[in-house]
């Protein structure tokens, strides 16, 4: 049902319509009718109700003779029906003997093949509709004449009657108009809608902008796929930018490893290599051992050089707890970077490796930052516990920044290295927060529940 709904909805529009229009077409036919069997009756029963009375009038009297005494003796000629009409007496030539008032036009309405003891409609010249009877007096050769008028028998009801055919007819012309709107402005636009969206690939293409013929509901519609499918799209060429950030990363991570080991170790262990066959060339001697205590000395340096840079990928202190890892990190950052770092941790809070870490490499970025970006000198660090929450937070006095935390912003704008910070906090259910002013410093929080490490895990 729900695939045709379009189409359920204009048959909901259209039948009821139809019902009305054919309900209202019968009711004006019987109104029609009534009117007509109304009036018949009336003009029927008003001529024969006249020749009845006057078939007890001498037919001596009748023409000039009939005095105005026993003329008055029938209120119809003098003063009129009392209901809506008129009434005369013609003879077989045609000539009106007498007839009560407003039958003067008579004339206008009369057909000589009118029938006899019938009502029938007559229309005049101007249209009118009139009801008239023909009915015979007692000898045949005078006849009573009674007509109405529509207009003034049934005058609201036939202007009422007028009004229904104009009445339908609009109601047709609007429920035409009403289902040609709502299939140009609602059904095309949809169908249109319908059909882009199955076309549209997803992360790649934009729709069209909002139809101007389409009604506001279809346009909004369309505003809103449009920024949907705008943000898919973003969002695709940001995967795409984070990706290709990671594989840049990896490979800027994979020469900078290649060059420290080609002009650390690498140079060293060429140089031990050198001292060995030197000692080999001078023999037992004291030279022998000068050379081998050389290289031997080399050695020492390519392993700590080795082992310096495997802390750096994988600091093996952090296997220490929070608070020695931490003060350790502050330490080498402040010897490298060349800047004092205080660390507070309170030693009641504990963290497992991996929130642990993420910590570490935060504050490694964070230091990083300060000293590149900020020009800063001084950076105060806590660890510390408020409320259900653990909290990280440093403070440095550099330049300062105006901050803005969105994720997709900082990627799009080359943040990296605070869009890296918000990554990794999100990963383990923790927020970021950033407080700077140009001038004055930032403050990076980081937020974690504090939550037992099982449950963690």
């Amino acid at each position: 049902m729900r695939r045709h709904l379009l189409l359920i909805i204009t048959f909901a529009i259209l039948l009821p319509a139809l019902a009305v229009l054919l309900v209202s077409g019968f009711g004006l036919m019987q109104h029609e009718w009534a009117m007509e069997s109304v009036a018949r009756s009336y003009v029927q029963d008003m001529a024969e109700n006249v020749a009845s009375r006057l078939a007890g009038i001498e037919t001596r009297k009748w023409g000039s003779e009939l005095t105005s005494i026993e003329i008055r003796r029938f209120r119809v000629f003098t003063w009129g029906p009392s209901l809506p009409g008129w009434v005369a007496v013609v003879a077989a030539d045609g000539r009106i003997l007498f007839s009560s008032p407003g039958a003067d036009n008579l004339a206008a309405i009369w057909r000589p093949n009118i029938p006899i003891g019938r009502a029938v409609e007559i229309k005049d010249r101007e249209g009118n509709l009139y009801t008239i009877a023909v009915n015979p007096v007692s000898g045949g050769d005078r006849y009573v004449i009674a007509a109405v008028a529509w207009d003034q028998l049934l005058g609201p009801l036939v202007r009422v009657g007028r009004l229904w055919p104009i009445l339908i007819l609009l109601m047709a012309v609007g429920i035409l108009l009403a289902l040609w709107a709502l299939w140009k402005w609602l059904i095309v636009p949809l169908r249109d809608l319908v059909e882009e969206i199955e076309t549209l690939r997803w992360g790649k293409d934009l729709p069209a902008l909002p139809d101007p013929v389409a009604v506001s509901e279809i346009g909004s519609l369309r505003t809103v796929l449009y920024r949907l499918a705008r943000t898919a799209v973003e969002r695709t060429l940001l995967r795409n930018r984070y990706v290709n950030d990671i594989v840049r990363v990896q490979e800027g991570e994979k020469s900078r490893i290649a060059r420290e080991l080609h002009d650390g170790p690498i140079q060293n262990i060429t140089a031990m290599i050198q001292q060995i066959r030197l000692s080999r060339m001078a023999g037992n001697g004291e030279g022998m051992h000068r050379h081998l205590a050389i290289a031997e000395e080399t050695a020492q340096v390519v392993v700590r050089e080795l082992r310096e840079m495997c802390d750096e990928l994988s600091p093996p202190w952090i296997d220490l707890g929070l608070e020695q890892a931490m003060t350790e990190l502050a330490n080498r950052l402040a010897r490298h970077y060349n800047i004092f770092i205080s660390m507070d941790v309170d030693d009641s809070v504990e963290l497992g490796r991996e929130r642990l870490l993420s910590l570490f490499r935060i504050f490694q970025e964070g230091v990083s930052n300060a000293v590149r970006h900020g020009q800063a000198t001084e950076m105060r660090a806590e660890v510390f516990r408020k409320g259900e929450a653990v909290v990280f937070e440093f403070h440095d006095n550099g330049k300062g920044f105006e901050p803005d935390m969105n994720y997709e912003t900082l990627r799009v704008e080359g943040h990296r290295g605070l869009a890296n910070m918000l990554e990794r906090m999100m990963l383990v259910g923790g927020r970021l927060e950033v407080e700077s002013v140009p001038g004055n410093g930032a403050l990076v929080r980081c937020v974690m529940p504090d939550i037992p490490e099982a449950a963690a895990v």
